[in-house]
This record gives structure tokens, C-alpha cells and sequence, in this order.
């Protein structure tokens, strides 16, 4: 090919090059413009301050329980069954005064996102209440939206759950940040649910009551949980993928108690810390194409009362490990 050809051929390269990179420019610009215009006819993307009450159901007094004292008719009521559902944003939540029902305060932009509740109860004195937090557009109209702007203006929302009330709790955290204390509240079951962002869960101080079940579901991105002693729980179920967690075991376990706790782990890293206080029967087994079974290493107390733990470790992809603090 002469000379003349090649420049040819490299004008014509050349100008294909820009051609593509002016179709992608402008597709960006026309996609952002779509997806502003699609949030301006949602509402207001001006985040405002929000303060609002969740009246809790009314807890049915038994038959069996009227005209006795009201801390008679208490113990015979079913938990309360509290569902909350937040997603795509940062989170706090925490123990509230006692005789209080459920408040959420913070700032969102109303025309971006939305938050609901529901109420439920049926003659068998079963009660629900359902907090959602959601976003109205997908995920790319938002990234579209947000080109151009500084980001600070992503939802942050704090929910307080009323200590003294007994709750069956169920949390669904999805694509944010969160930090959570259950803490001093009267729990008979938690099923929490992390996934894609960064989680911290902590109980600083016990639970009223015995817990029967607490269950841990986490994926896609990392969980610290603090003080899995002060949950007093019965059983303790953790089962975790594509992220890392890690579960202290430090806390106010009951003389004498005898406790379950396992933990699954997939595609990431798990590290258990235990206390030196209780007493621990450990069995960590790691699947990287064949199974090896691990036996740590730990100082078991000399208080004869001393809370037993029976903790079962299973990981595959990744590390785990359980280490005595």
C-alpha cells in the first residue's frame, strides 16, 4: 500500500474512533437528560427532613388475662412481629424508650424515594408492623441522574424500636450502609438480612429476655457483628457469601448457659473471636476442592459455670478462622 493509502486508511480509523466516542458522549447526555426528566415528574430530588410515628398495634388482652394486673396480660401476648425493609441508603437503628411505639426521622429526597407502613392483626391476637424504604427509579436512571452532582445527598434515615415491647424482629438491609443496636431490647427472635454495602450490628448491652433464634443472611459485602453474647440467644445461625464477616462473641453469656452457633461462609473471609471467659467446642472444617477439618487451639476457662459454646465453622472459596481474644 502506498503511502497516501496508509494515511487514508489511518484518517478513516481515525474518524471512526471519534464517531464512536461522540455516539457514546452523546448517548450519556441524552440518557442523563431522560433520567433527570423521569425524576422531575416523580417529585422533588431536593432531600427534606423527615420525622414520623409508627403507631404499634394494640396488643389484644387475652380472655384468660382480663381483670388481672396489666403486667399479667403482658406476659400472655404474642411478640409483636416488626418487619424493616430499608434499601439505598445509610441506616441507624436503635433501642427508644420504653412504652413508645416505632420513630423514623432523618432527610430523603421524596421525589426519589419512598417510605411506607403497614399494620396487621388477626383475632388470634397476631400483630405486624412493616416499615419499607425504597427507591422509585431503577439503578441506572439514578447513576444516569447523578452524573454531574456531588453525591452527598443520598438518604439517611435513623429508626428507634421501643424497648419493653416484646418483638419478633425481621431486617432487610439492601445496598447501603448501616449501623444497628439491639441492645437493651425484649427480643424473642431475629432474622436479619445484609447484602451489598457495609454493615455493623452490635447488641451493647443484653437483651431483656432469653432469645430463642438468631439468624444472620448476609452476601455481597462486609458485616461486623458485636457482642453476640449480650443477645442471649438460644441458637445463633450465621450463612454468609461473596463478602467478609466478622462475628465477636464477647458480651454477657449466662452462667451456666449452654448455646449452638454455626456459621457458613462462602466466597469470602470469616473470622469468629471468642472471649476467654467461656467455654468453647469448636469445629472449623474449610472445602477448597477437599475437605480439612481444623482444631483451634483455645484456653478453656476453670469456672466450672462457665457458658458453653458449641460453635461449628464451615467455609469454601475463602478463609475462616476462629481466634480467642
Amino acid at each position: 500500500m502506498s503511502r497516501s493509502g496508509w494515511k487514508t486508511a489511518g484518517l478513516i480509523a481515525g474518524v471512526g474512533c471519534l464517531s464512536i466516542i461522540g455516539v457514546i458522549v452523546g448517548g450519556v447526555i441524552i440518557a442523563a437528560m431522560y433520567a433527570r426528566a423521569t425524576i422531575r415528574n416523580l417529585g422533588d430530588p431536593t432531600p427534606q427532613s423527615v420525622e414520623r410515628r409508627i403507631v404499634l398495634p394494640p396488643a389484644p388482652v387475652p380472655e384468660s388475662a382480663k381483670g388481672q394486673n396489666g403486667t399479667s396480660a403482658a406476659a400472655r401476648t404474642a411478640p409483636l412481629r416488626v418487619r424493616l425493609e430499608l434499601q439505598e441508603g445509610t441506616f441507624t437503628i436503635r433501642p427508644g424508650q420504653p412504652g413508645t411505639d416505632i420513630h423514623v426521622q432523618g432527610r430523603y429526597a421524596p421525589g426519589l424515594f419512598e417510605l411506607t407502613e403497614s399494620h396487621s392483626s388477626d383475632p388470634s391476637g397476631a400483630r405486624e408492623a412493616r416499615v419499607r424504604f425504597k427507591s422509585k427509579i431503577s439503578g441506572w436512571q439514578r447513576f444516569f441522574a447523578s452524573i454531574g452532582s456531588n453525591g452527598d445527598d443520598g438518604p439517611e434515615l435513623t429508626v428507634t424500636l421501643p424497648r419493653g415491647t416484646p418483638i419478633d424482629l425481621t431486617l432487610q438491609l439492601t445496598m447501603g450502609k448501616s449501623e444497628i443496636d439491639l441492645g437493651g431490647l425484649t427480643l424473642s427472635e431475629v432474622d436479619l438480612n445484609a447484602s451489598m454495602g457495609e454493615h455493623r450490628i452490635d447488641f451493647r448491652e443484653p437483651v431483656v429476655e432469653t432469645m430463642r433464634e438468631l439468624r444472620l443472611n448476609t452476601s455481597m459485602g462486609n458485616v461486623v457483628i458485636d457482642h453476640l453474647g449480650n443477645a442471649r440467644a438460644e441458637t445463633i445461625s450465621g450463612h454468609g457469601s461473596m463478602g467478609n464477616v466478622t462475628a465477636n462473641l464477647a458480651g454477657a453469656w449466662t452462667p451456666g448457659s449452654s448455646t449452638d452457633l454455626r456459621f457458613e461462609q462462602s466466597m469470602g473471609d470469616l473470622t469468629v473471636r471468642v472471649p476467654s471467659n467461656v467455654r468453647v467446642d469448636a469445629d472449623v472444617r474449610s472445602n477448597q476442592g477437599e475437605e480439612k477439618r481444623q482444631q483451634p487451639t483455645l484456653k478453656q476457662p476453670d469456672d466450672p459455670n462457665a457458658p458453653t459454646l458449641r460453635l461449628r465453622v464451615n467455609s469454601s472459596m475463602g478463609n475462616a478462622r476462629v481466634v480467642q481474644d
